[in-house]
């Protein structure tokens, strides 16, 4: 039956560096994760990915080499030594998609394919490339000189001709397009969330909060663009009340880890930070619930699934302004504030810790309430789907 209906649906090839069973990827891995769960009744899904979550650790639960079903769609995993161009050719020729979707600038597999494309090795089909912030200012400043190369290559070689761009915001949008080339189509979809977020959930259960004493969860990878090194050098002198940190995330860069932990070491003794590594996603809501606030003082993000979850979990958020969700303090729900202005994170520190249960419980609810607006009236599905549609067309 699942065969019959696959072949009356137009056929999506995804191509992207992590999928199902993995969670360590972020928020480009949850979007296709969510795209597919949303569409698959209308698309035939099939995704092309590698065989591990970015630990080069092989899925135990997944054949190799071969397609799998998962969870509405057909998974291809590319076993570590088949990382090659012309393996994707042959898996491209095999499925005859009638759009292909990516979701990286910079990854190997993408590249590969618009090589393919370049040289008409593969048909001509539409093609949609989400950058996923990776065009972002902050983005770009990390491995800047092979990144900088490559872009002059793409630029120079037409790579990003005829694309079809899918762009979360008007930001991104202004970002990518200093990298566009002729024939290229601009769409804003904001990324799409998970629609089940704690349907259970109680404001009295959230931790009470004391006056002097405050819980603060890190829930991302530890690399660079999360900037967490920076949030501790600028709480060295918060040294009043007592506040709880723990980090929860892969860690993707073991040198900025190391200076990380450097100075976690000399934070003053009222700060308690606890790594407490790794967290499934399907645990990732109950984790956060169990804190007073989210804190993420990045480099910069096209989206964040995080945010949404943190929101929804009861945590007013504690974030850069670089992002897509601003005047938050206006909505009363957390503060998004400048790298540029340290001496502010401090003092929005302290403000979190001086606060009394009721007071919190309030901006707790507020976020709540928020996310669970926002998640009844956002149209990201509906713009995600003309995305979609578009690239079915037929020019």
């Amino acid at each position: 039956m699942i065969a019959e209906e696959s072949m009356a649906k137009p056929k999506i090839l995804i191509i992207c560096n992590y999928y199902l069973p993995g969670y360590k990827g972020g928020g480009g891995l949850r979007t296709v994760v969510h795209t597919v769960e949303c569409f698959k009744n209308k698309f035939d899904f099939r995704v092309i990915t590698r065989d591990h979550d970015g630990d080069r650790v092989t899925y135990p639960t997944v054949k190799v080499d071969e397609w799998n079903y998962v969870e509405g769609a057909k998974v291809f995993y590319l076993p570590q030594n088949k990382i090659k161009i012309s393996k994707l050719r042959e898996l491209i020729l095999e499925v005859e998609p009638d759009s292909i979707y990516l979701n990286s600038i910079f990854s190997t597999l993408t590249i590969f394919l618009l090589i393919l494309r370049k040289l008409k090795l593969i048909p001509q089909i539409k093609v949609v490339l989400a950058p996923e912030g990776e065009f972002a200012d902050g983005a770009l400043q990390i491995k800047a000189t092979k990144k900088k190369v490559f872009l002059k290559f793409a630029k120079t070689t037409g790579l990003y001709k005829d694309l079809i761009w899918k762009t979360t915001t008007e930001q991104e949008k202004k970002e990518t397009q200093r990298f566009e080339q002729r024939g290229g189509k601009f769409f804003i979809a904001p990324n799409i969330p998970s629609r089940n977020l704690l349907p259970k959930y109680q404001q009295n259960l959230k931790p009470v909060k004391k006056c002097g004493a405050v819980k603060i969860i890190f829930l991302s990878r530890i690399m660079l663009k999360k900037n967490l090194k920076w949030l501790f050098d600028t709480l060295q002198e918060v040294r009043e009340g007592s506040v709880e940190i723990d980090i929860i995330g892969p860690i993707e860069n073991e040198n900025y880890w190391g200076e990380t932990q450097a100075s976690i070491a000399r934070l003053p003794s009222n700060i308690n930070v606890t790594y407490k590594g790794l967290l499934e996603y399907n645990k990732v809501l109950d984790k956060l619930f169990e804190y007073h606030f989210f804190i993420l003082p990045t480099l910069g993000e096209n989206f964040g699934h995080v945010f949404v979850e943190a929101l929804a979990a009861g945590c007013p958020l504690i974030i850069s302004d670089r992002t897509p969700w601003l005047n938050l303090e206006q909505k009363e729900i957390g503060w998004d504030i400048p790298l540029e202005e340290p001496r502010r994170w401090r003092d929005i520190i302290n403000l979190c810790i001086s606060l009394d249960d009721k007071t919190y419980s309030n901006l707790s609810s507020n976020a709540r309430n928020f996310a669970v607006h926002w998640l009844k009236t956002s149209k990201v599905e509906e713009d995600t789907l003309k995305v979609l549609q578009y690239s079915l067309e037929i020019d």
